[in-house]
């Protein structure tokens, strides 16, 4: 037992020494893990938060959720300035919840703002719009950034009036993109004439029709009647999309992998050999003198895993430490970027990269192992 110990000791020792008089060897296995860690952490965290962005614009849509807008122009036929328009989209009343817009060619400004959305809405919508209407005003700005309830002053064209600020919420959150004002229909009258963006929204009842199959139903609609096809908003595209990512996001990660297990194995067996090719007198030596091969082969593993390991996990490390300058610069916003209950890096996909830094590890002791079925005797010879 105290020669094991002897012989443990004497390894340690060596290779303490090998490293401070060839430093080239640890500081290439831990250049070239870092490295290939730093990118494939860099990317698979860029994966991740795409779909947290995905993520957070669907649960902002709503899965239920279905927006319609068609152009309607100055000398179109439905253009009625007083009393309603023709709504072919009036039986989605019966499905759920449905409002109708008329989205200006104007923007508006305030004391804060210079853009802002202008639309107007019919009598018919004030039950749906009851909530956040006030007394004292009839238009409403939905806004991210503006004090709830504050009253601010809106300057549409030539016309002034004050507005209370509500936050976007429920069913009308996909509506709001950037900050707008609502006004009721007939205010800007000579505006409206000039045209408009009929905006119709939708939120399907539990027990109603599919999405996709509102969706495909619209699209016949307008297809029958031999009208351009509207701009249809809703989740699918999204949800397709966050499909999509997650299969690249899978493939990615399959192709990282392989290429970080092959080139550790490589690099780190290449220099292997080359150390025991180096070395391979005084282990033949220790041998003879009865220290275990096993002891000689897990001296490389061990070593090999410790700087494969030391290398990762910096790697990993400075990636977290500059999450947000990094991630940033690349146009995530700071809600994405806000890592919250789940870290990224504390997910499946690091522990994928650990596992295959081990495993590169674990392959490029192979050729060791072989090196060491020599016989003692033909190399002391």
């Amino acid at each position: 037992m105290r020669s094991l110990i002897l012989i443990a000791s004497y390894l340690w020792k060596d290779t303490w020494k090998r490293w401070f008089e060839q430093p080239s060897s640890p500081l290439a296995r831990l250049f070239v893990t870092g490295i290939l860690v730093l990118v494939a952490t860099v990317i698979l965290i860029a994966f991740q938060l795409l779909e947290r962005s995905l993520r957070d614009r669907l649960e902002r849509f709503g899965l239920n959720t279905v927006l319609v807008r068609e152009a309607v122009s100055s000398d179109s036929k439905e253009l009625v300035l007083s009393g309603a328009s023709p709504d072919r989209l009036a039986p989605l009343a019966n499905h759920g919840k449905k409002l109708r817009l008329r989205q200006l060619f104007l923007r508006a400004q305030t004391e804060w703002q210079n853009s802002l959305v202008v639309l107007s809405y019919p009598p018919e919508a004030i039950g749906v719009l009851a909530e956040m209407l006030s007394p004292e005003t009839p238009a409403i700005c939905l806004s991210d950034t503006l004090p709830e309830d504050a009253m601010v002053r809106v300057t549409l064209g030539r016309q002034s009036l004050i507005a209370q600020v509500r936050k976007p919420q429920g069913w009308l959150r996909p509506l709001v993109i950037e900050d707008l004002v609502l006004v009721p229909q007939g205010m800007l009258s000579e505006e409206e004439r000039m045209g408009f963006m009929d905006t119709t929204i939708f939120q399907r009842k539990q027990n109603a029709p599919a999405v996709s199959e509102i969706v495909e139903a619209i699209q016949v609609l307008y297809g029958l009647e031999r009208r351009p096809p509207p701009q249809v908003q809703s989740a699918l595209n999204l949800i397709r999309e966050l499909e999509n990512l997650k299969e690249r996001q899978k493939q990615w990660r399959n192709i990282l992998a392989g290429i970080l297990g092959v080139a550790l194995s490589l690099v780190y067996g290449a220099i292997a050999i080359l150390e025991f090719r180096q070395n391979l007198y005084v282990s033949a030596l220790l041998r003879s003198f009865g220290a275990p091969r096993q002891f000689l082969y897990w001296r490389h593993l061990v070593e090999n895993t410790l700087l494969a390991n030391l290398a990762a996990v910096g790697a990993i490390a400075t990636v977290a430490s500059l999450h947000h300058t990094l991630f940033g610069t690349l146009g995530f916003s700071k809600i994405v970027l806000n890592m919250g209950a789940i870290n990224p890096y504390l997910g499946m996909e690091m522990l994928a990269i650990l596992a295959w830094v081990n495993i590169g590890a674990l392959l490029s002791s192979i050729p060791i192992a072989i090196g060491l079925r020599q016989p003692v005797g033909a190399i002391l010879n």
